[in-house]
């Protein structure tokens, strides 16, 4: 997995820079900002400073919802996939000190040993990719019903400039011919 997988960066650390594995230490320098978009589960460790978190995604309490935290050196959030996390360099006194920060995907859960080489490839061949078409699925229908959304609010809009239009322009007109 490339470290643009995992690392999105926004004003501040450059993934490709951050080595040539997604697991690994960096520094987050004050006033910069990092996001955090994992394809895997992982966990992420304050090593040092303290770090202003925001989560959101699929598992942040709601969809859509963000949750803040401040990890301070020593703590840990760990993130699923679909998550978003958005971190930077935080103190409660006036100035804030760079953060140092350490990214561990988790290991994706083995099927256990007992379990027949017809169970491994039905879970490999059959239900992940359900598990993904699904989530893919979901995340187009949301698509879909934001833009029938706008669609339907630029139609209203359209209808109540046509009758503005009509009402200054037509209705004038009809009452001097009426008179």
């Amino acid at each position: 997995m490339s470290p643009r997988n995992v690392l999105e960066s926004q004003q501040s650390v450059h993934a490709a820079t951050a080595g040539s594995r997604a697991a690994g230490c960096w520094n987050l320098a004050t006033g910069k900002a990092l996001s955090l978009r994992p394809e895997i589960p992982g966990v992420l460790h304050i090593a040092q400073g303290q770090a202003w978190v925001t989560l959101c995604g699929a598992l942040a309490d709601m969809p859509g919802a963000a949750a803040d935290h401040v990890l301070h050196a020593g703590e840990q959030l760990t993130v699923s996939p679909g998550q978003h996390v958005v971190m930077e360099a935080w103190s409660s006194h006036d100035h804030a000190t760079a953060v140092a920060f350490r990214w561990d995907p988790l290991a994706a859960p083995v099927l256990p040993e007992s379990a027949s080489p017809a169970a491994r490839d039905w879970e490999c061949g059959v239900v992940q990719p359900l598990r993904d078409a699904l989530q893919a699925l979901g995340r187009g229908g949301r698509a879909l019903g934001a833009a029938l959304a706008d669609v339907t609010g630029a139609g209203g809009r359209f209808a109540a400039g046509l009758a503005r239009f009509a009402l200054n322009r037509i209705a004038p007109q009809w009452s001097r011919n009426a008179a």
